[in-house]
């Protein structure tokens, strides 16, 4: 049992624990988190911290929303990538962390974030393409 701020008590299996080799940047002292999914069909998650329950993350796939987003890492086996969101006012101006994303390995439980040297990404990419508002009648 673990105690969250944003989803309360939770019962979670130890083997659903991730254990951080190489920490989110300013948070090096929190190393075990557990990946929380609301639906599964949704591309957004949650990485909650076991050690300090009003830590938590919302992390998104990010291929969804950028389908040419090359990190430009090697991955294999059964590894996710996942980035940051940071969650606006008006949600449809929320942005992804690209530079630095947050990479799982689901066979041993481990995770890290990476943060990409010279590959043109920041840390604000919009989630979602906002032109202009289209004018009816």
């Amino acid at each position: 049992m673990i105690k969250t701020a944003l989803f309360g008590d939770i019962e979670i299996d130890e083997s659903y624990k991730i254990n951080f080799i190489s920490p989110i940047l300013g948070f090096e002292e929190e190393k075990e988190f557990v990946l929380i999914r609301n639906d599964n069909d949704s591309p957004f998650y949650w990485l909650q911290s076991l050690n300090t329950p009003e830590l938590v993350f919302l992390l998104a796939d990010p291929f969804v929303f950028f389908p040419d987003y090359k990190p430009g890492l090697e991955i294999e086996g059964d590894v996710g990538v996942y980035v940051i969101v940071t969650i606006a006012e008006d949600f449809k101006l929320s942005t992804a962390n690209l530079i630095a994303p947050i990479v799982i390995d689901a066979n041993n439980k481990t995770a890290m974030q990476v943060v990409l040297e010279d590959s043109g990404y920041n840390t604000r990419h919009r989630l979602f393409n906002i032109g202009n508002p289209v004018v009816v009648g």
